[in-house]
């Protein structure tokens, strides 16, 4: 085979393969995409669902907190069992979402209520429980929102 019959065929040929390394990596890449996005539409959809919990148990230990009667409550405020009951449930059903340190720190904070749920009143003499509660939740969402890389 002669050096003009190779070019020929190489320029028959390189477009080709060209072709079908070009489709290959296109379709590797768009099929990483839609992982990912996928990924991130269930990431949301645990953090609001996380986040809706949390948030509605800050609102009840405010009232706790300052001791005030008078304070917003919301009307889906839980009790502190059923609050954890949520959280784990949420948990559970969202964990292969979310990455270890979010887990972490929903279980770090699932553990605490548990901690303060064992006491009695008259054994919170020089602390707040109330208060340390409300910084734990947000720390947890300061996580979830890192997370989700919104902060």
């Amino acid at each position: 085979m002669s050096n003009i019959e190779f070019f020929k065929w190489l320029a028959v040929l390189s477009p080709i393969f060209s072709g079908i390394i070009v489709g290959f990596v296109t379709h590797k890449l768009s099929n990483r995409s839609k992982r990912i996005e996928i990924l991130y539409q269930n990431k949301t959809r645990a953090f609001n669902e996380l986040n809706k919990i949390l948030i509605d148990y800050r609102f009840e230990l405010e009232q706790k907190i300052y001791n005030n009667p008078f304070l917003g409550r919301s009307s889906e405020a839980k009790g502190t069992v059923e609050t954890l009951t949520l959280l784990n449930n949420a948990l559970v059903r969202n964990t292969v979402y979310l990455n270890k340190g979010s887990v972490k720190a929903v279980m770090d904070l699932v553990t605490k209520i548990n901690f303060y749920c064992n006491f009695k009143e008259e054994e919170f003499k020089n602390i707040n429980p109330y208060l340390e509660m409300a910084v734990e939740i947000k720390k947890v969402t300061d996580i979830l929102y890192k997370d989700l890389n919104l902060k």
